[in-house]
């Protein structure tokens, strides 16, 4: 853990940004025409591929086309549904950057979060968001917590505490040292647990999709027979 800091120069500050990284949580972007395409794959739309392909094996031309067009309408208004959701999110976290109070220069200055780097000297003053993973130079300041322990009730902070990025100052004001930003917060750690699971399916769509071979298996078998029955 680095000892109090007196505060950093635009220089050193510069240098450890290059070193660090920007203290931003890590970010995985999906493409748009991946997010359509993930649409059209799944237990459900699977099924409907399986449909499709039988009615137009069996020349129902009108009730295939049907089914196709329902199937590019679903991955359609999922595609919509998720971009306008991920347009929210993005909005409301332009909307929600922090700013900082640093020493630097040997003078207290309003900056962006995003350039605090590990050994910035910051002000933790009721009312503010905590802008990294800090240690308490002297004092006690109480911390909400909630956004990252679900404790509703504000937890007192002292010199063997470590206020988290994510929470927030309720009652008090000290001086922090910058001990860890971005990925290497608590709250940036978590976040790339919570990507590096993302694409693992749940109990429910390993079930269903189990059903699905099932039934597609089936499917498979019979379909020559149907093709085959002698019309009356």
């Amino acid at each position: 853990m680095l000892p109090p800091s007196k505060g950093l120069t635009t220089a050193e500050a510069e240098e450890l940004l290059a070193k660090y990284g920007r203290n931003e949580l890590p970010e995985k972007k999906t493409p748009s025409w991946l997010i359509f395409v993930r649409n059209l794959w799944g237990p459900m739309p699977f099924a409907l591929w399986v449909a499709i392909i039988i009615e137009f094996a069996l020349e129902n031309w009108p009730d295939g086309a049907i089914l196709l067009v329902i199937q590019l309408a679903n991955a359609t208004i999922g595609w919509y549904e998720t971009i306008k959701a991920g347009d929210a999110v993005a909005a409301l976290k332009n909307s929600l950057k922090p700013v900082a109070t640093v020493h630097r220069d040997g003078a207290w200055q309003q900056l962006d979060a995003a350039l605090l780097v590990p050994g910035d000297l910051v002000k933790l003053a009721s009312g503010s968001a905590v802008p990294a993973d800090c240690s308490i130079n002297e004092g006690v300041i109480d911390v909400d917590e909630a956004a990252l322990t679900g404790e509703s009730l504000p937890v007192t902070m002292g010199t063997d505490h470590m206020p988290k990025m994510g929470s927030n100052v309720v009652r008090g004001e000290v001086d922090g040292t910058v001990q860890y930003t971005g990925q290497n917060t608590f709250f940036g750690k978590t976040a790339v647990l919570l990507q590096s699971v993302e694409s693992d399916l749940g109990n429910i769509h390993v079930i269903l999709s189990r059903v699905m071979v099932v039934l597609t298996s089936f499917l498979i078998y019979f379909v020559p027979y149907l093709l085959y029955l002698p019309t009356c």
